[in-house]
């Protein structure tokens, strides 16, 4: 009975844990008037080109900015109509191939005549990084920052990714604006 339940607990715990939770993080200047921001736009440079093909790409780029501006929507924040904007908006994602391992030693013998065996479990994983700027339109200086570093899964369906990126994006907008 033992056996069984702990067969079928540990790959669920495994299952809960691999993606794990992402590790936030935000900055921000303490002197910007976040209370004086209602409107906001997508910052009028272009998106900056990582090189890889796998974070160049308008399904990424449409999820992250659907993500953020729904986040912002939902904080009161709008789009102005005519006019500038008090705050831009922009992110830059980075994505590395990362390895993780644990070693196991075990003890084979009686207390006398015995040897250690060591098992190496290295398994390759990628980590994605994401990064929000909140940048004053008057002043066109960064006023907040928001990160995010995750384990990334490639093999998610593009529903499991819109959930993702929303869950993430929620997480490191919670910290926007600031509470001074």
């Amino acid at each position: 009975m033992h056996k069984a339940l702990a067969t079928c607990i540990c790959p669920l715990i495994f299952a809960v844990t691999a993606c794990g939770a992402p590790k936030i993080g935000y900055d921000y200047d303490h002197t910007a008037n976040f209370r004086g921001y209602r409107t906001f736009e997508w910052g009028p440079e272009q998106q900056q080109v990582s090189g890889d093909a796998r974070i160049d790409n308008t399904l990424l780029d449409t999820r992250i900015r659907t993500a953020v501006a729904d986040e912002l929507r939902a904080k009161g924040f709008s789009i102005p109509i005519n006019g500038e904007p008090d705050f831009y908006v922009a992110y830059h994602a980075g994505l590395k191939d990362m390895m993780k391992g644990a070693s196991t030693q075990n003890y084979i013998g009686d207390m006398s005549h015995g040897t250690y065996t060591t098992i190496n479990d290295i398994q390759a994983y990628k980590e994605g990084t994401l990064l929000i700027d909140i940048v004053d339109a008057g002043s066109k200086q960064l006023v907040w920052q928001g990160s995010a570093l995750a384990e990334v899964s490639p093999g998610m369906t593009p529903e499991e990714r819109d959930k993702r990126i929303h869950y993430i994006i929620h997480g490191m907008l919670e910290h926007f604006p600031p509470k001074k």
